[in-house]
């Protein structure tokens, strides 16, 4: 029976594997090292200034704790085997990236080639925003901060519609009703501990309205 030929390759096979993929990719991962460096360092050196009066065990935690912050920013050539290096370049580098209504995704449109999808809060938008950052001179805890609030970007086609219109909010209380209750013998609680000059008078929310005596009034 006649050999015949899979509709993919079988990555098996090394022919089918790209040879400069692990070299580009270890690269890059070099590369971003270095762009965070400087941040890293100075965000050691002030860990190790806030905890120098510590006792041990409590120092290295916090230091543990700062290293793996930093290795948070990092690409790892484990977790990050797929990252899409040229959307990551894109966003690093600062190219100009739009939204697509038709595709519904910011896409990187570059001369002669094929609209590039940049996916908002993916680890190749997340991790080149990182890059950026760190090129620009930013201290590690202000890319900790973008780097948080870049995971949660959406895109303007996911965001939350406003209602319509404005719910009615029942709004409760634990406290006691300030309203006059009336009392079974009639009349009511307030009513009752008025004085007899001014139980002819209107009671208000504050109790009885004493209005301003008039220009005509006989003094007291």
């Amino acid at each position: 029976m006649p050999d015949v030929p899979a509709s993919t390759p079988d990555p098996r096979d090394p022919m089918s594997i790209d040879q400069d993929r692990p070299i580009e990719l270890a690269a890059e991962i070099e590369r971003h090292r270095y762009l965070l460096r400087s941040a890293a360092e100075g965000y050691r050196w002030r860990v190790a200034r806030q905890v120098e009066y510590l006792d041990p065990e409590d120092r290295d935690m916090r230091m543990s704790h700062a290293e793996r912050l930093i290795e948070a920013l990092m690409i790892d050539p484990v977790r990050h085997n797929n990252l899409d290096l040229d959307s990551y370049r894109a966003v690093r580098d600062g190219a100009p990236i739009v939204f697509d209504a038709e595709s519904r995704t910011y896409v990187l449109r570059l001369p002669g080639r094929d609209p590039l999808p940049i996916r908002p809060g993916m680890p190749e938008h997340r991790l080149g925003v990182i890059a950026r950052l760190a090129g620009l001179g930013l201290r590690l805890e202000q890319i900790q901060v973008v780097a948080l609030t870049t995971a949660q970007v959406v895109a303007p086609n996911e965001r939350a519609v406003p209602p319509s219109s404005t719910p009615m909010v029942q709004r409760g209380t634990t406290k006691p009703s300030r309203r006059l209750h009336a009392r079974p013998g009639g009349g009511s609680s307030a009513s009752s501990e008025l004085s007899p000059y001014d139980q002819n008078r209107p009671v208000g929310p504050l109790g009885p309205c004493h209005p301003w005596p008039s220009a005509d009034a006989p003094a007291e």
